[in-house]
């Protein structure tokens, strides 16, 4: 086999790292993103929680819990929308590392296997896009959750 082919060969199978590359860095961020919603989670239910527990309330308190619930329950939409970004993610990842198996049998193999390797990579292609779709309804609802926290 001449060298330049091999070379080309070779780019052919390592195309999708860059795309492996790309979403790893996408998802470093969803789970950072992730990890703070859960804290955030967790500290404005604790603080429902004490609210819930007094016996007598301040009308500034109740309107406090009203904002709390409020908030919790885009908080858990936001998760949602995040946690389902992510694990698109990891499909997308996965999409693009079976492109990289079935271009490398495609190629040494003598398999036919391109439609195989091309299903594949669109499909990583439409994770990445849709769990970026979802992070733009979540970046909407983050907005939102701030306006209602600069109510209170």
């Amino acid at each position: 086999m001449e060298f330049s082919k091999l070379v080309h060969e070779i780019q052919y199978i390592l195309a999708p790292a860059i795309m492996v590359s790309s979403s790893a860095l996408l998802l470093l961020g969803y789970q950072n993103k992730f990890s703070a919603l859960f804290n955030r989670f967790r500290s404005l239910n604790q603080e429902r929680r004490a609210l819930t527990q007094k016996t007598k309330r301040e009308p500034i308190e109740e309107e406090r819990l009203g904002n709390l619930k409020a908030q919790l329950g885009r908080l858990k939409r936001r998760a949602t929308h995040v946690k389902n970004a992510i694990l698109l993610t990891y499909g997308a990842i996965v999409s693009f590392l079976a492109t990289s198996v079935f271009l490398f049998l495609n190629i040494y193999m003598e398999a036919a296997l391109s439609y195989l390797a091309i299903s594949f990579f669109l499909t990583g292609l439409i994770c990445v896009f849709v769990g970026s779709v979802l992070m733009i309804i979540e970046v909407t609802i983050s907005f939102n959750i701030l306006q209602l926290e600069s109510k209170s």
